[in-house]
């Protein structure tokens, strides 16, 4: 089997334990991944998220940074990591991840709700309001989306 194919099917394993909240069972397989491929970022973001999941916040951003190593322009690390930011109050370094997050990825509506969510602790209401509003617009465009697709099967 391909290490490709290895890859995929360890990253959706793991993803559906982390949808079972089985965070540890989810971490050895992201930990098998990685040691398949350490130049996988999505490896290294995905076992980030778990992390977040689990509080384990600066480990996470030691993940989301390894990731973004790999592919500086990753844009769901970049993300992640100011979500992990957020968590642990560093809320400047929190919104400069998120900023990073959006230039690369306009449509992240995650992105710009944690931008949104940074601005609001620094003070700055209106440009969170903006940030705000551009998360939901995307929430909502990606739920007709959604609806669509499972309308069409």
């Amino acid at each position: 089997m391909p290490v490709s194919e290895v890859l995929s099917r360890l990253l959706k394993r793991a993803g559906l334990y982390v949808r079972q909240t089985k965070y540890r069972e989810a971490l050895a397989l992201y930990d098998q991944a990685i040691q398949i491929d350490p130049k996988n970022s999505e490896s290294w973001c995905l076992r980030a998220s778990a992390k977040i999941e689990m509080g384990t916040y600066a480990e996470a951003i030691a993940d989301c940074d390894r990731a973004i190593a790999i592919n500086p322009n990753y844009a769901d690390a970049w993300s992640k990591k100011g979500l992990a930011l957020y968590y642990l109050e560093q809320y400047a370094a929190a919104l400069a991840a998120s900023i990073r997050a959006v230039s690369l990825n306009a449509n992240d509506a995650s992105a710009w709700y944690i931008k949104g969510i940074c601005l609001e602790e620094m003070g700055k209401s209106e440009e969170a309001e903006i940030a705000y509003a551009k998360s939901l617009e995307l929430e909502i465009i990606l739920d007709i989306k959604d609806e669509n697709k499972r309308n069409r099967t």
